[in-house]
């Protein structure tokens, strides 16, 4: 985990002390691969999909992305029940060659990486709120709440994330990212594992503030795919964003002024870069792209920012 290696850790910004604190985190060596157990997901569960869903549908159908909308629209997503794994992954691999890779929680970033660098993307089967969630995390003091959770559930995991694998450049700027994080793994130059550390950061907080936490301007066609005009400057295509009726109420608020809990900061990757986070907490502050193209140009032109030596 990178959180043992601080070495460089007074180079960033923002630095959050045990920024995963409570989370169970699995590995490579660990039984990470969990089938979904279709048959066995109670009504609560089904519930409280329901309930996660039908809240956020109007919010995103007038702040979210083109991108997401037209995913969204492309999936066999239910609003009232849990979504099928088997009946989801094979529409995004015909489309974008990537599939769900059923998990049985948060993976540590050398997994994780792997995974997208294969077009792989870890989906969960547990859901906040759920008694199988509590039991998970029993004795822990961690955030579990509707609107929120560090944790990745399979709310976040699939209403969040898998509308956006069905548009083919974020599809491959995906797995590109992914690709990257193998590389700073591999380490071929011999840095050591306190830069090999830093480095995996530094893709960590680029993630997060862009395809998890991330906000862009608001483009000027995207209201043709929406049934309420969007009334802010922003567009929403961060997945814990998306995933987050708390975190939507927030940008939303904030962009309206009626909130000054957060700041819009207008893009810039070095500053991102090095730009720490926390899990456990709503944003306090959302960098704003241009476009997604521009997200993806601006990854390509800086891959040195995430090949420090110390």
């Amino acid at each position: 985990m990178t959180e043992l290696y601080t070495a460089y850790d007074h180079l960033f910004h923002n630095v959050k002390p045990n920024a995963v604190g409570g989370i169970r985190i699995f590995g490579k060596d660990d039984p990470y691969i969990k089938p979904q157990k279709y048959n066995d997901v109670t009504n609560l569960e089904n519930s409280i999909w329901a309930k996660l869903f039908q809240r956020l549908e109007p919010v995103l159908n007038q702040y979210a992305s083109k991108e997401y909308l037209m995913g969204l629209r492309s999936l066999p997503i239910p609003k009232d029940r849990f979504p099928l794994f088997e009946e989801i992954s094979p529409i995004i691999a015909n489309s974008t060659g990537w599939e769900l890779c059923p998990v049985t929680g948060f993976l540590d970033e050398e997994l994780f990486f792997d995974l997208n660098a294969a077009r792989k993307f870890p989906v969960t089967d547990i859901i906040r709120q759920s008694p199988r969630f509590e039991q998970k995390y029993a004795g822990v003091d961690i955030q579990n709440d509707e609107g929120y959770t560090p944790e990745p559930d399979i709310f976040h995991d699939i209403q969040g994330h898998t509308p956006f694998l069905m548009n083919r450049e974020y599809a491959d700027f995906l797995a590109r990212l992914g690709a990257v994080g193998q590389e700073i793994l591999r380490d071929a130059d011999g840095l050591g594992p306190d830069v090999v550390a830093h480095n995996l950061k530094r893709l960590q907080n680029f993630s997060w503030w862009t395809y998890e936490f991330g906000v862009m301007q608001k483009q000027p066609d995207t209201d043709r795919y929406r049934r309420t005009a969007n009334d802010i400057d922003y567009e929403i295509y961060g997945a814990g964003i998306v995933s987050s009726y708390d975190e939507c109420l927030n940008v939303t608020n904030c962009a309206k002024g009626k909130s000054g809990f957060s700041r819009f900061i207008p893009f810039n990757m070095e500053e991102v870069v090095m730009t720490r986070f926390d899990y456990s907490e709503i944003q306090d502050r959302y960098y704003v792209i241009e476009s997604m193209d521009s997200l993806y140009q601006a990854f390509e032109n800086h891959l040195n920012l995430f090949a420090f030596k110390g």
